[in-house]
């Protein structure tokens, strides 16, 4: 049987189950389990599967995000212990680029609680909601990007935006995900592939900053390799399988444990 016909059967058997055992589809396909991880990987590399501890799952094919609103209590205590990581990386008096979404609002809250680092740096960000609070809880010299306003999103994407970022010099920029494997950084929003390849470009530094539960999650367009960035942070709930796999490649993968947090609302009510 050669590779294409043992990956349709693997395709198959994942659509029928969602998840696929190494040594029984090895074994129901008289192969070894070598050969076989190499065909989860092939699928892998296709954005149709996902490999974990002992085999693989389907991937999640994301048609579009959800709207700030209800991210914003997703993993909250995954991305507070990310936001605290990614802190611990900013120096004082550095150029941060800081991506639209609620782990980026979350690294600038724990920025903030920290108010001599907080208010030494220069802060960029196409997030309205990341630039309020620093705006209000900080006096670090602040800029907005400007561009195409997305409402759900609370941010701004497309060209200008990109080519606003472009123009920069920055120390580092956290970059955000909806979905993301062990090869590429992936987005359902081709308006928001060139802002996020301009923040990478413009910075000395690049870290991902995404909780593991986007993980195995596909979007429709591709915008950067996991091997161009310099880092990711995200929690221990990220298989170990594929936690070895990225320490294998190179990747500098840096994982943190989630502790018992408040959500934001309840923040909020305790403020």
């Amino acid at each position: 049987m050669i590779p294409a016909e043992r990956q349709q059967r693997i395709r198959e058997a994942l659509d029928a189950r969602g998840m696929v055992s190494i040594a029984e589809m090895a074994e129901n396909l008289g192969v070894s389990q070598m050969t076989l991880r190499r065909d989860m990987q092939a699928l892998e590399r296709q954005g149709y599967a996902v490999l974990v501890s002992g085999g693989a799952q389907k991937t999640g094919r994301i048609a579009f995000e959800l709207p700030q609103v209800e991210k914003r209590r997703l993993q909250y205590a995954e991305k507070t212990a990310i936001a605290r990581k990614a802190v611990s990386l900013i120096r004082p008096g550095a150029a941060v680029y800081f991506d639209a979404g609620t782990t980026c609002l979350a690294i600038a809250e724990a920025l903030t609680q920290q108010s001599e680092l907080g208010d030494t740096i220069l802060a960029i960000s196409n997030d309205f909601t990341v630039v309020t609070h620093l705006m209000l809880h900080s006096d670090c010299r602040l800029y907005h990007t400007g561009g195409e306003v997305l409402r759900d999103n609370k941010s701004c994407v497309g060209e200008t935006t990109a080519n606003v970022i472009s123009r920069l010099n920055l120390d580092l920029a956290f970059l955000s995900t909806s979905s993301w494997n062990s090869e590429w950084v992936s987005t359902p929003s081709e308006s928001k592939i060139a802002v996020k390849i301009a923040a990478v470009r413009a910075s000395q530094r690049s870290i991902l900053v995404s909780d593991s539960t986007k993980y195995g999650k596909v979007g429709f367009f591709n915008i950067i390799k996991l091997q161009e960035l310099d880092g990711i942070i995200t929690d221990t709930g990220l298989p170990l399988a594929v936690q070895e796999q990225m320490v294998r490649s190179g990747i500098n993968l840096m994982l943190v444990e989630p502790s018992a947090a408040a959500g934001p609302g309840e923040v909020q009510e305790q403020a």
